[in-house]
């Protein structure tokens, strides 16, 4: 399934030289607003999960954004019932042009979960790109996150902190935006 995501994003960036969105050099995007909704799964020997989360956002600056999500994660481990979490993730992402429709930009985030048993929070710095794929609409892709989350169980009062560093493949979030 991998390979097919993969296959799919190279052939909208090799035919989507069609529609480029240009900004204009000396305000960019500053003002515009955009709405995009993201989708990651992640599965490996032990956990699997899956979050959907909406995030609407406003360019600040010419290459400076902030943004809001508020979404739905679900994980399950070892064959027990998956738990549901609700999540909201303030974020600010800095991007840099590499044409005039890739852009790599480095993204900072706060994710906080609460579901019944557990909250959490988390501090994240993420790579990504994002490409021009027609008209409005961008394509982009994170991939691997350094930071450090928490989730505390409320029932057992136990915290459990993880870090992470490094380009992690096996959980690449896609998301499609729309500048509005």
């Amino acid at each position: 399934m991998k390979k097919t995501i993969l296959l799919a994003v190279i052939t909208i960036f090799t035919f989507s030289n069609l529609f480029a969105q240009e900004a204009t050099e000396s305000n960019g995007l500053q003002g515009a607003w955009w709405g995009m909704g993201t989708f990651q799964y992640s599965d490996d020997e032990t956990t699997s999960s899956y979050t959907i989360l909406p995030i609407v956002g406003n360019f600040i600056a010419p290459t400076v954004t902030v943004g809001l999500g508020a979404g739905y994660m679900s994980t399950e481990t070892d064959g027990f019932d998956s738990v549901g979490t609700f999540v909201v993730m303030p974020l600010v992402r800095k991007y840099w042009s590499v044409s005039d429709k890739l852009y790599l930009f480095g993204q900072a985030d706060v994710p906080l979960t609460f579901s019944d048993d557990t909250n959490g929070y988390g501090f994240n710095v993420r790579p990504g790109i994002d490409y021009f794929i027609g008209g409005k609409f961008t394509i982009e892709a994170t991939f691997g996150q350094f930071g450090y989350n928490s989730v505390k169980n409320d029932i057992t009062d136990e915290s459990t902190g993880t870090t992470s560093l490094g380009f992690d493949m096996t959980s690449i979030q896609f998301g499609l935006k729309y500048l509005f």
